[in-house]
Protein backbone atom coordinates (compact mmCIF):
# COMPACT_ATOMS: atom_id res chain seq x y z
CA UNK A 1 0.00 0.00 0.00
CA UNK A 2 1.36 3.17 -0.66
CA UNK A 3 1.72 6.01 2.15
CA UNK A 4 -1.18 8.61 3.66
CA UNK A 5 0.90 11.29 2.32
CA UNK A 6 0.93 9.94 -1.20
CA UNK A 7 -2.53 8.64 -1.02
CA UNK A 8 -3.12 12.35 -0.28
CA UNK A 9 -1.23 13.44 -3.23
CA UNK A 10 -2.82 11.10 -5.48
CA UNK A 11 -6.12 12.37 -4.51
CA UNK A 12 -5.32 16.46 -4.99
CA UNK A 13 -2.91 15.54 -8.53
CA UNK A 14 -5.95 13.16 -9.93
CA UNK A 15 -9.14 15.52 -9.00
CA UNK A 16 -8.83 17.87 -12.53
CA UNK A 17 -9.02 14.89 -14.53
CA UNK A 18 -11.73 13.12 -12.61
CA UNK A 19 -13.52 16.53 -13.10
CA UNK A 20 -12.84 16.79 -16.36
CA UNK A 21 -14.14 13.33 -17.28
CA UNK A 22 -16.97 13.56 -20.62
CA UNK A 23 -20.23 13.75 -18.97
CA UNK A 24 -21.02 10.27 -20.44
CA UNK A 25 -18.78 8.37 -18.63
CA UNK A 26 -19.23 9.88 -15.13
CA UNK A 27 -23.50 9.37 -16.12
CA UNK A 28 -22.83 5.66 -16.97
CA UNK A 29 -19.94 5.06 -14.24
CA UNK A 30 -22.75 6.71 -11.81
CA UNK A 31 -25.46 4.67 -12.52
CA UNK A 32 -23.30 1.36 -12.63
CA UNK A 33 -22.31 2.90 -9.11
CA UNK A 34 -25.60 3.00 -8.25
CA UNK A 35 -26.96 -0.50 -9.36
CA UNK A 36 -24.28 -1.87 -7.55
CA UNK A 37 -24.92 -0.05 -4.01
CA UNK A 38 -28.49 -1.04 -4.35
CA UNK A 39 -27.02 -4.87 -4.67
CA UNK A 40 -25.21 -4.83 -1.89
CA UNK A 41 -28.21 -3.34 0.18
CA UNK A 42 -30.74 -6.03 -0.91
CA UNK A 43 -28.31 -8.59 -0.57
CA UNK A 44 -27.94 -7.79 2.84
CA UNK A 45 -31.95 -7.65 3.47
CA UNK A 46 -32.15 -11.33 1.90
CA UNK A 47 -29.05 -13.02 4.51
CA UNK A 48 -31.09 -10.71 7.57
CA UNK A 49 -34.72 -11.84 6.24
CA UNK A 50 -33.34 -15.46 6.07
CA UNK A 51 -30.63 -15.59 8.98
CA UNK A 52 -32.29 -13.02 11.31
CA UNK A 53 -28.70 -11.91 11.86
CA UNK A 54 -27.57 -8.39 11.34
CA UNK A 55 -23.95 -9.00 12.00
CA UNK A 56 -23.98 -11.44 8.87
CA UNK A 57 -25.84 -9.27 6.82
CA UNK A 58 -23.38 -6.54 7.60
CA UNK A 59 -20.57 -8.87 6.07
CA UNK A 60 -22.88 -9.26 3.15
CA UNK A 61 -23.78 -5.71 2.49
CA UNK A 62 -19.83 -4.67 1.12
CA UNK A 63 -20.56 -5.97 -1.69
CA UNK A 64 -21.66 -3.13 -3.62
CA UNK A 65 -19.10 -0.85 -2.32
CA UNK A 66 -16.63 -3.86 -3.46
CA UNK A 67 -17.88 -4.05 -7.36
CA UNK A 68 -18.12 -0.29 -7.34
CA UNK A 69 -14.61 0.04 -6.53
CA UNK A 70 -12.76 -3.12 -8.22
CA UNK A 71 -14.92 -2.85 -11.34
CA UNK A 72 -15.25 0.86 -12.14
CA UNK A 73 -18.20 2.98 -10.35
CA UNK A 74 -18.36 6.85 -9.69
CA UNK A 75 -20.04 6.88 -6.68
CA UNK A 76 -21.11 10.66 -5.27
CA UNK A 77 -20.44 10.18 -1.44
CA UNK A 78 -16.69 8.34 -2.04
CA UNK A 79 -15.68 10.73 -3.98
CA UNK A 80 -15.94 13.72 -1.90
CA UNK A 81 -12.33 13.24 -1.56
CA UNK A 82 -11.92 15.14 -4.62
CA UNK A 83 -12.68 18.29 -2.41
CA UNK A 84 -8.92 17.94 -1.40
CA UNK A 85 -8.29 18.62 -4.88
CA UNK A 86 -10.27 21.42 -4.39
CA UNK A 87 -8.11 22.29 -0.94
CA UNK A 88 -5.31 22.39 -3.32
CA UNK A 89 -6.25 24.76 -6.15
CA UNK A 90 -6.24 21.71 -8.56
CA UNK A 91 -9.83 22.29 -9.35
CA UNK A 92 -12.57 24.67 -8.76
CA UNK A 93 -16.01 24.61 -6.73
CA UNK A 94 -17.72 24.75 -10.04
CA UNK A 95 -15.75 21.99 -11.04
CA UNK A 96 -16.45 19.53 -7.96
CA UNK A 97 -19.72 20.59 -8.13
CA UNK A 98 -20.39 19.60 -11.43
CA UNK A 99 -19.15 16.06 -11.25
CA UNK A 100 -20.73 14.89 -7.71
CA UNK A 101 -23.99 16.22 -8.89
CA UNK A 102 -24.07 14.65 -11.54
CA UNK A 103 -22.22 11.40 -9.85
CA UNK A 104 -25.23 12.14 -7.18
CA UNK A 105 -28.12 12.04 -9.85
CA UNK A 106 -26.77 8.86 -11.74
CA UNK A 107 -26.45 7.13 -8.63
CA UNK A 108 -29.98 7.59 -8.08
CA UNK A 109 -31.09 6.85 -11.20
CA UNK A 110 -29.07 3.56 -10.86
CA UNK A 111 -30.77 2.79 -7.57
CA UNK A 112 -33.81 3.16 -9.35
CA UNK A 113 -33.48 1.22 -11.97
CA UNK A 114 -32.85 -1.93 -9.83
CA UNK A 115 -35.70 -1.26 -7.86
CA UNK A 116 -37.86 -1.54 -11.02
CA UNK A 117 -36.38 -4.65 -12.20
CA UNK A 118 -36.18 -6.11 -8.61
CA UNK A 119 -40.22 -5.17 -8.50
CA UNK A 120 -41.12 -7.71 -11.35
CA UNK A 121 -38.90 -10.33 -9.82
CA UNK A 122 -41.62 -11.24 -7.02
CA UNK A 123 -40.27 -11.96 -3.22
CA UNK A 124 -42.30 -14.04 -0.17
CA UNK A 125 -44.47 -11.86 2.02
CA UNK A 126 -41.35 -12.00 4.72
CA UNK A 127 -38.78 -10.27 2.83
CA UNK A 128 -41.26 -7.86 1.52
CA UNK A 129 -42.52 -7.21 5.04
CA UNK A 130 -38.56 -6.99 5.97
CA UNK A 131 -38.15 -4.21 3.37
CA UNK A 132 -40.83 -1.79 4.40
CA UNK A 133 -40.46 -1.84 7.82
CA UNK A 134 -36.08 -0.56 6.96
CA UNK A 135 -37.85 2.21 5.09
CA UNK A 136 -40.20 3.19 7.87
CA UNK A 137 -37.21 3.18 9.98
CA UNK A 138 -35.42 5.11 8.27
CA UNK A 139 -38.13 8.02 7.49
CA UNK A 140 -38.67 7.87 11.41
CA UNK A 141 -35.56 9.48 12.14
CA UNK A 142 -35.46 13.47 12.90
CA UNK A 143 -33.59 15.63 10.90
CA UNK A 144 -30.36 15.61 13.78
CA UNK A 145 -30.95 12.02 14.30
CA UNK A 146 -30.16 11.65 10.48
CA UNK A 147 -27.52 13.94 10.38
CA UNK A 148 -25.33 12.91 13.24
CA UNK A 149 -25.70 9.45 11.19
CA UNK A 150 -25.06 10.82 8.12
CA UNK A 151 -21.99 12.25 9.45
CA UNK A 152 -20.12 9.26 10.81
CA UNK A 153 -21.05 7.49 7.64
CA UNK A 154 -19.43 9.65 5.70
CA UNK A 155 -16.41 9.51 7.49
CA UNK A 156 -15.92 5.59 7.06
CA UNK A 157 -17.25 5.90 3.24
CA UNK A 158 -15.19 8.10 2.75
CA UNK A 159 -12.03 6.17 4.65
CA UNK A 160 -12.86 3.39 2.59
CA UNK A 161 -12.77 4.52 -0.58
CA UNK A 162 -9.18 6.17 1.08
CA UNK A 163 -8.09 2.96 1.61
CA UNK A 164 -9.25 0.98 -1.53
CA UNK A 165 -7.13 3.82 -3.23
CA UNK A 166 -4.05 3.25 -1.55
CA UNK A 167 -4.13 -0.67 -1.97
CA UNK A 168 -1.86 -1.55 -4.97
CA UNK A 169 -3.32 -5.25 -4.93
CA UNK A 170 -6.52 -6.33 -5.46
CA UNK A 171 -6.76 -7.73 -2.22
CA UNK A 172 -5.70 -4.86 -1.19
CA UNK A 173 -8.72 -2.71 -2.03
CA UNK A 174 -11.28 -5.15 -1.41
CA UNK A 175 -10.00 -4.90 2.17
CA UNK A 176 -9.66 -1.40 2.63
CA UNK A 177 -12.92 -0.97 1.18
CA UNK A 178 -14.81 -3.98 3.20
CA UNK A 179 -14.28 -2.73 6.71
CA UNK A 180 -15.18 0.77 6.89
CA UNK A 181 -18.20 -0.20 4.85
CA UNK A 182 -19.33 -2.96 7.26
CA UNK A 183 -18.76 -1.00 10.01
CA UNK A 184 -21.21 1.57 8.53
CA UNK A 185 -23.64 -0.86 8.13
CA UNK A 186 -23.52 -2.51 11.15
CA UNK A 187 -23.52 0.91 13.51
CA UNK A 188 -26.75 1.56 11.50
CA UNK A 189 -25.25 4.79 9.99
CA UNK A 190 -26.74 6.65 6.97
CA UNK A 191 -25.64 6.79 3.59
CA UNK A 192 -27.61 8.56 1.13
CA UNK A 193 -27.09 6.37 -2.10
CA UNK A 194 -27.90 3.40 -0.38
CA UNK A 195 -31.08 5.14 1.07
CA UNK A 196 -32.10 5.91 -2.93
CA UNK A 197 -32.60 2.22 -2.93
CA UNK A 198 -34.20 1.27 1.17
CA UNK A 199 -36.84 4.13 0.65
CA UNK A 200 -38.11 3.81 -3.08
CA UNK A 201 -38.28 0.37 -2.59
CA UNK A 202 -40.13 0.52 0.34
CA UNK A 203 -41.86 3.35 -0.69
CA UNK A 204 -43.16 0.60 -3.96
CA UNK A 205 -44.45 -1.55 -1.71
CA UNK A 206 -45.89 0.40 1.14
CA UNK A 207 -48.59 3.18 0.75
CA UNK A 208 -47.60 4.94 3.95
CA UNK A 209 -44.53 6.55 3.18
CA UNK A 210 -44.53 9.66 0.94
CA UNK A 211 -41.89 11.54 -1.51
CA UNK A 212 -41.76 14.48 1.40
CA UNK A 213 -40.69 11.80 3.72
CA UNK A 214 -38.28 10.41 2.04
CA UNK A 215 -36.71 14.10 1.15
CA UNK A 216 -37.31 14.37 5.23
CA UNK A 217 -34.48 11.64 5.17
CA UNK A 218 -32.43 12.23 2.44
CA UNK A 219 -31.70 15.76 2.50
CA UNK A 220 -30.14 15.74 5.96
CA UNK A 221 -28.29 12.57 4.88
CA UNK A 222 -27.01 14.21 2.02
CA UNK A 223 -25.52 16.96 4.05
CA UNK A 224 -24.21 15.04 6.70
CA UNK A 225 -22.16 12.71 4.46
CA UNK A 226 -20.61 16.03 2.52
CA UNK A 227 -19.75 17.12 6.09
CA UNK A 228 -17.89 13.68 7.40
CA UNK A 229 -16.39 13.27 3.59
CA UNK A 230 -15.62 16.34 2.25
CA UNK A 231 -15.15 18.84 5.08
CA UNK A 232 -13.97 15.87 7.72
CA UNK A 233 -11.88 13.56 6.08
CA UNK A 234 -10.60 15.21 2.69
CA UNK A 235 -10.59 18.65 4.21
CA UNK A 236 -8.57 16.85 7.25
CA UNK A 237 -6.36 15.03 5.53
CA UNK A 238 -5.34 18.00 2.60
CA UNK A 239 -4.36 19.72 5.83
CA UNK A 240 -2.26 17.40 7.45
CA UNK A 241 -0.23 16.13 4.58
CA UNK A 242 -0.24 18.98 2.34
CA UNK A 243 -0.54 22.39 3.89
CA UNK A 244 3.55 22.33 3.86
CA UNK A 245 3.92 20.80 0.60
CA UNK A 246 4.28 22.11 -2.93
CA UNK A 247 1.54 19.90 -4.24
Amino acid sequence: MISPLETTRSFATNAKSRASSPLSTIVILGIFAGLYSAMGCFAAQITETISANHILASFIFPVGSILTTCCGGTLFTGNLLMAIGYCRKKINLKELCRYLSIAYLANFAGCLIFVFILSLCGYNDETLAFIINVGHTKVSYSFLEALSRAVLCGILVNLGAWLSYAGESLVEKICGVFFPTMLFFLCGFEQCITNMYFIPMAMLLSKDISIMMFLHNLIPVTLGNIIGGALIVASGYSYCFLANNND
